[in-house]
């Protein structure tokens, strides 16, 4: 795998992607925030994001992908929401209510197409005529 030259989506610098996905500073800062992070969440279990950046400046987008990185597991409860619908949650991306419903959509879409599928399959077995000529 070739390294390639990208921008930090952090400062805009330039730098080689090494599969860190950012430069070498911004990697530095957010493993120094990390520790103010966790830190912190000893000292304040049960916190929300919204807490953890007004408390240590640290923002909430950076927070955000550290967690999602799984770096606090077993630092402390972070609540942050549901990025359906804004319920406060502890883990994933969904709360229970919206995970049920986006499964749900799921299957119906997927049984939608089977039967799709199927309703074509019965088709292919029938003659259809093209007129008044049948062969």
């Amino acid at each position: 795998m070739a390294n390639k030259m990208k921008n930090c989506p952090e400062c805009g610098k330039i730098f080689i992607d090494t599969g860190a996905g950012m430069c070498s500073d911004c990697l530095r800062k957010e493993e120094q925030n990390e520790i103010v992070v966790c830190s912190y969440l000893r000292d304040n279990p049960g916190s929300t994001i919204k807490q953890i950046y007004e408390d240590t400046g640290i923002k909430e987008r950076t927070i955000m992908r550290m967690l999602r990185a799984g770096r606090f597991i077993g630092k402390g409860d972070i609540s942050y929401p549901c990025e359906r619908c804004g319920t406060m949650i502890k883990e994933g991306r969904y709360c229970h209510k919206c995970s049920q419903e986006l499964q749900a959509d799921v299957k119906r879409m997927s049984d939608a197409i089977n039967q799709k599928k199927q309703a074509v399959k019965k088709d292919k077995g029938v003659l259809k005529s093209r007129g008044m000529y049948l062969k």
